[in-house]
């Protein structure tokens, strides 16, 4: 499938990386850059110099041909004038966009990007994606990450099974022996420097970081038996007033009554604009590296600490103070990779790379087959990918037994006339099962294939 891909940086990088092995045809439109010149020296992509956004340079990148349009330079305007293009002069199917300027984004505005405005097909809006991550752990506690799928009736969560475990030792198929009760699947397991799916004969070792689908009313239950019985938060603290920490006390605002909001901000004039636009989130103009407004903020009293600056030292530093002073939990928005890996050891409790999740929701876009949720698990390990079951798909009236599927694609769940079903080797597929799949990298084409109605 041909694919342009406008802007170099490091989520265009990635995007390139990941579509480029799965054997897309793929051209990467930037200006000159170390970046760009990166790109073409480590990917089998083509490269084009030149401002995305100018007809030439789409034509030169092949857009007569293109099926998909990503645009995800620095630029919004760019992003949004390129998509236009590509529209009115190339006829490109599919255009995708990244959007940070929550002005473009406003409920009153949304008309605006349609086929006969601004003919945008998906827009990503990483701040928002991002804080509705961060808001996701707040109202989840006891895990590091939770996605919800299947109409919200299904968790997909990762948490650390930690010394109060009971079940340490125990193999996947003997906790499923011993809780039939409970709707839940464990996918796959981080531990120590390795990512593995598991099988019935896994044993679950201490400090492993489990992933697992449980059905939402079986959540608070299911965390329980894994040692987990941490409380809903009543204070939190947000360091940072950007887009991410507004659209965060946003959420907590609209959602969470019972919670307290704090929100540190060190620029005056942004401070004073976040206390006029949010009702019950108390606003502080200082410094979150001060211990004296950490104090200001009663930061011991406060279940979460999230740091959402733009920088990523301001936030590692943030959290630690944070720790030391108090607060529970401490979350970090991290947009150097590189540190992520480290930052568990030193106390920081959970990281979010905004980069990971922009990469999920433009994948979520792109992949076919009826795909409704992608979500990218660790650094390239593997995608979690909901997806509807259509009556021309190889999958249909198949049971896993009959497919032979290889070891790195694993089923999750099915969700069939509003019911949660966890399959075993002789569940059938029907047609418009709503189902949740862990595909590792290498296999999420084959897993395409079988959900393709081609």
């Amino acid at each position: 499938m041909k694919t342009i891909i406008c802007g170099s940086g490091d989520v265009g990088y990635s995007i390139a990386d990941k579509l480029s092995k799965e054997n897309f045809e793929v051209t990467v439109v930037d200006e000159p850059s170390k970046k760009l010149n990166k790109i073409s020296e480590n990917l089998d992509v083509k490269v084009v110099t030149g401002l995305p956004s100018l007809p030439s340079v789409l034509m030169n990148a092949g857009a007569k041909d293109c099926e998909i349009l990503i645009a995800v330079t620095k630029s919004d305007e760019t992003n949004m004038i390129a998509c236009q293009i590509g529209h009115s002069l190339f006829e490109i199917p599919k255009k995708i966009a990244r959007i940070r300027q929550q002005d473009y984004l406003k409920g009153e505005w949304q008309n605006l990007y349609t086929k006969n405005n601004l003919p945008i097909d998906a827009i990503i809006s990483p701040e928002q994606e991002v804080a509705s991550a961060f808001h996701r752990r707040i109202i989840s506690p006891g895990t590091i990450d939770m996605v919800e799928l299947s109409e919200k009736q299904l968790k997909l969560i990762g948490f650390k099974c930690e010394h109060n475990c009971d079940h340490i030792g125990l193999t996947v198929r003997e906790l499923s022996t011993k809780f039939p009760n409970y709707l839940a699947n464990i996918l796959f397991i981080f531990r120590n420097d390795k990512n593995f799916v598991v099988n019935s004969l896994t044993k679950i070792e201490k400090n492993d970081l489990i992933y697992m689908v449980v059905e939402t009313q079986n959540l608070k239950d299911v965390l329980g038996e894994f040692g987990h019985k941490e409380l809903q938060a009543k204070k939190i603290v947000i360091i940072g007033g950007g887009n991410i920490g507004f659209s965060l006390s946003e959420l907590i605002e609209k959602n969470d009554s019972g919670i307290s909001t704090e929100l540190i901000e060190i620029d005056k004039e942004r401070a004073n604009f976040l206390a006029s636009h949010l009702n019950n989130v108390t606003v502080t103009n200082g410094d979150g590296l001060d211990n004296q407004i950490l104090d200001e903020v009663n930061i011991s009293e406060a279940g979460y600490c999230v740091a959402v600056t733009e920088d990523d030292e301001v936030n590692v530093l943030a959290s630690l103070l944070a720790k030391r002073a108090g607060s529970d939990q401490c979350m970090a928005l991290i947009n150097n990779s590189s540190y992520t890996s480290l930052l568990s050891n030193i106390g920081i409790d959970i990281t979010i790379d905004p980069k990971i999740i922009t990469i999920s929701k433009i994948l979520e876009k792109v992949r076919g087959g009826g795909i409704m949720n992608d979500y990218s698990i660790g650094d390239g390990f593997g995608e979690v990918i909901e997806a509807m079951i259509k009556k021309q798909s190889p999958l249909c009236n198949k049971n896993l037994k009959d497919l032979s599927l290889p070891k790195g694609i694993r089923i999750a769940s099915i969700l069939r006339e509003s019911k949660i079903i966890i399959p075993n080797s002789i569940t059938v597929f029907k047609e418009n099962d709503d189902v949740v799949f862990f595909a590792e990298t290498q296999y999420i084409n084959k897993l395409e294939k079988l959900l393709s109605t081609h």
